[in-house]
């Protein structure tokens, strides 16, 4: 069975934080590394960071709510790859943060986090299925949909901040497990990933992670992959979290 990291690897949000850390990390080995983000011209360390490893990394724009960009995409990938060993949804937002509360959330917030964290990775997902199809053709390609602990219902204890985060985390989670119903037959094998609590701009500094830690685990957990694991809710350790 093939190594989805050492393949065709596409990374959405990968300016900075966990994605960038993933470009990073992936680059040596891969056989390419499409790295996506809204604004490339703004991406200095990814652009740093794609000179350092030309042969590799290829940067792409890409805002992954828009439809038509996703698909224009998909076509390059195709012409120029011809399959997808391993997508890393990983753009998202934390919608209102710790403002957003039962209380002050508006529809605005809501839907634009729904739209950000839910919908644009399963529309992602279905517009590559084919050529994710045929990355499975060499033994087994992965999805992986960065989630969060915080879209556990089981662990949701009523109150609190980040609704809108939340809830749109805990829809990605039930994509995941439609997703993962599609595609097992096709030999792609999707997981939903909680990377933990990482120092990002999302995460703060009080963070029990750095991003080398997380995306290291992240990748770990993605090499050792069976079919059996569609469709889980894992953590960067390996670990299994309650829906």
């Amino acid at each position: 069975m093939s190594d989805p990291t050492e393949g065709i690897i596409l990374v959405t949000g990968s300016n900075r934080g966990l994605g960038l850390e993933m470009v990073r990390q992936l680059a040596p080995a891969a056989r390419a590394v499409i790295a996506t983000c809204r604004r490339p011209a703004e991406a200095d360390e990814l652009n740093a960071l794609a000179n350092a490893h030309p042969e590799t990394i290829q940067v792409e724009k890409l805002e992954v709510t828009d439809t038509d960009q996703i698909d224009r995409l998909r076509s390059v990938v195709e012409e120029q790859h011809g399959a997808l060993d391993l997508l890393l949804n990983n753009a998202g937002i934390n919608g209102g943060g710790t403002a957003d509360m039962f209380d002050t959330v508006d529809m605005e917030t809501l839907v634009q986090t729904f739209r950000v964290n839910a919908a644009a990775p399963h529309l992602l997902t279905r517009s590559f299925a084919p050529i994710l199809r045929s990355g499975a053709s060499n033994g087994l390609s992965v999805v992986v949909n960065i989630t969060s602990q915080l879209g556990s219902i089981a662990n949701t204890q009523g109150r609190g901040t980040w609704q809108s985060y939340k809830a749109s985390k805990a829809a990605l989670n039930m994509l995941t497990r439609l997703e993962a119903h599609e595609l097992r037959s096709d030999s792609v094998v999707v997981v939903a990933m909680h990377p933990g609590w990482v120092q990002t701009d999302m995460g703060g500094s009080n963070a029990h992670l750095t991003p080398e830690a997380s995306v290291a685990g992240i990748l770990d957990v993605v090499q050792s992959l069976t079919p059996q694991d569609a469709g889980r809710f894992l953590t960067h350790a390996g670990g299994e979290l309650p829906w």
